[in-house]
């Protein structure tokens, strides 16, 4: 019976020993980790990351967190609205541009992110254990940004759209 593989496909490694299908298990495994750990305080990884991302650089608009985190419009409406109905951020127009809503971190989503991050970093510790040490972990963190980076290009520089108004004192 001929082989069913394409003239010129790749060795006979089996799927689940290449580095393709280690990359998306270790990304799946490493996703739903995250979320299980942060599952008490009712938000996912993706919700997090949008308030440290609000913390680190203030007031930001839907359209900003998108363009910052990568991921679509659409996702970030859904992340905001479970994180304003949690309490974890509000949102106010732009002082001069009505129209704009910008979205910033709450007291409580502040202190649900210091919470949150310490979940997360339970899990980096894991993982650091996994891999063989501090030193592997930073190893392979580079090798995930260096591929990242070449697939999508550098990382988007979170900026806001729309400035602040001009200071009256």
């Amino acid at each position: 019976m001929p082989s069913r593989r394409p003239e010129g496909a790749a060795s006979g490694t089996p799927w689940n020993q290449t580095f393709s299908h280690s990359m998306w298990r270790a990304n799946n495994s490493v996703h739903r980790a995250l979320n299980e750990r942060l599952r008490p305080l009712d938000v996912t990884m993706t919700q997090l990351g949008i308030v440290m991302t609000l913390d680190q650089h203030g007031p930001l608009s839907g359209a900003d967190l998108a363009r910052g985190q990568n991921i679509t419009p659409q996702s970030v409406t859904t992340a905001l609205s479970h994180l304003e109905r949690i309490g974890w951020i509000e949102r106010h127009p732009h002082a001069v541009h009505r129209r704009v809503v910008l979205v910033e971190p709450t007291e409580a989503g502040l202190r649900g992110m210091a919470e949150g991050r310490r979940l997360v970093e339970a899990v980096v510790e894991r993982l650091c254990d996994v891999v063989g040490g501090p030193e592997e972990l930073e190893r392979l963190t580079l090798g995930m940004r260096r591929i990242a980076i070449a697939l999508d290009g550098p990382d988007s520089p979170v900026a806001r759209m729309w400035p602040d108004p001009p200071r009256t004192d």
